[in-house]
């Protein structure tokens, strides 16, 4: 199947190739067509073929839009923490600015896909030394699908030469051809290590008298389980059982190199597609139950709790408060509503808002990372303590990841419920929110909850 003819190709090739050497830089290409449905886990697994450790996937809560990059065309990245957001911005911006792009939809065309570290003045560590603390990629190939319709985009440079050019055509075709029956190799998890669980008990109780003594009100802290295996992982089977089993959230991968991050998480940190732009508030947790009424009962403990309640209504506060310096209108619901999961259940309150300034996605990413539901509150003394506190080194766990298209529209997530894949070996990652009257093996067994999407996925026993 050849969907992007390659005259079509050649015509926009021959146009950058003018506009190149008029402005004396290389130019981007960007062609997308509407094509027939495809299966995104097809295309990914194809795409291990012609670019291994350069894929990623993204798919929103309701699958109604997918993602999924093979290649890189260009990098967009960050070493020094100061001003990444914007950094990043104008990166794309001054690349997207010049290029020739035909595209069907205007809701499909480049974007670029990535994430930000948690926090960039934490110490690092060898574990994440493939994931700067800003870094995006344009990918070469990008299967789109977009309430209901199929796209295919090509991404490729005036530099290319007309062989590379064939060569594309001829790699686009291959992608798309279906695989009758998937061979992936199989593994078995080994060993699974808890780092430090009696130190980081001990950690939540020495944060609770600092909070009873007035320094902050609330903090986030994490801890890390390692999981041995037999064999490599191989991501799709992975990828594939958090589509599945996780509903209700964002689904994502990103390799790099012989590494990849990947999870399942329900939290959304921003949105925006024009003026329009949406957050979520999700704090707040407890168990499901083991059959319909249970789950009722422990739900209605969850919209009770006092201590819950007054975890989500520090993040509530603060989104709000960074959406209305900037939005005309912000709403929110009066009281929580529950947000369940396969294995837990969230307080919940959607944001949406309307800006009337010109803002970027990048511009609300910063506004809003960290929120209270991850880092803590108030910001600066909960991010001085987890520098301080944490044995771990987050990487990318609980950092903004997403993606921006060439309006600078896009959507961010907040990467939690993941897990760092390194050959046969997998970093996991939970955090809870610490509150003055927070209890250290309580928070400990929340933890174990979170750990449940990964282990699972992973092939793991999650009642363990």
């Amino acid at each position: 199947m050849i969907t992007i003819p390659f005259d079509h190709i050649m015509g926009l090739w021959e146009e950058a190739r003018s506009k190149s050497s008029f402005i004396n830089q290389s130019v981007l290409i960007s062609y997308t067509k509407q094509i027939e449905d495809q299966d995104p886990f097809t295309f990914f697994q194809n795409s291990e073929k012609y670019f291994p450790g350069q894929r990623f996937f993204w798919s929103n809560p309701d699958h109604s839009h997918i993602i999924v990059g093979a290649g890189i065309t260009q990098e967009f990245t960050v070493k020094d923490d100061e001003n990444r957001y914007q950094s990043i911005e104008k990166q794309w911006k001054r690349f997207i600015e010049e290029a020739v792009c035909k595209y069907e939809v205007e809701e499909v065309g480049p974007v670029i896909f990535g994430g930000f570290s948690f926090d960039p003045k934490k110490e690092k560590t060898s574990l994440w030394s493939q994931f700067s603390d800003a870094l995006f990629i344009l990918p070469t190939f990008m299967l789109t699908i977009l309430k209901g319709k199929t796209f295919i985009t090509i991404n490729y440079l005036s530099d290319f030469n007309k062989l590379h050019l064939q060569n594309l055509v001829a790699t686009e075709e291959d992608l798309l051809k279906p695989i009758s029956v998937k061979q992936l190799s199989t593994t078995s998890i080994v060993k699974c290590v808890e780092m430090d669980p009696s130190e980081w008990k001990q950690s939540i109780s020495n944060v609770t008298k600092r909070i009873s003594e007035g320094v902050m009100d609330k903090v986030v802290l994490a801890r890390e389980m390692r999981v041995l295996f037999d064999n490599d992982i191989n991501v799709l089977p992975v990828l594939e059982h958090l589509m599945e089993e996780q509903s209700n959230s964002y689904i994502y991968t990103f390799e790099r190199g012989n590494d990849c991050f990947l999870g399942a998480t329900p939290e959304q940190l921003v949105k925006k597609d024009g003026k329009n732009v949406q957050s979520m508030c999700l704090a707040g947790s407890i168990a499901r139950g083991e059959d319909v009424l249970e789950d009722e009962e422990y739900g209605q403990t969850l919209l009770q709790d006092e201590k819950n309640i007054h975890e989500h209504e520090l993040v509530v506060k603060m989104i709000r408060a960074s959406l209305e310096e900037v939005c005309s209108q912000v709403h929110t619901p009066d009281r929580p509503s529950l947000y369940k999961m396969k294995h837990i259940q969230h307080l919940h309150t959607p944001v949406k808002a309307i800006t009337t300034e010109n803002k970027s996605i990048t511009d609300f990413v910063k506004l809003l990372h960290p929120t209270p539901a991850l880092g803590g509150f108030p910001q600066d003394v909960a991010m001085e303590t987890i520098r301080e506190v944490e044995k771990l080194d987050r990487g990318w766990y609980a950092g903004p990841l997403g993606w921006m298209d060439y309006k600078q529209d896009g959507e961010f997530i907040v990467s939690i419920r993941s897990g760092l894949l390194q050959a046969r070996e997998a970093s996991l990652f939970a955090g809870c929110g610490v509150v003055e009257d927070s209890d250290p093996e309580s928070e400990y067994k929340e933890t174990q909850i979170k750990f449940k999407p990964m282990l699972s996925a992973l092939g793991g026993n999650p009642s363990k």
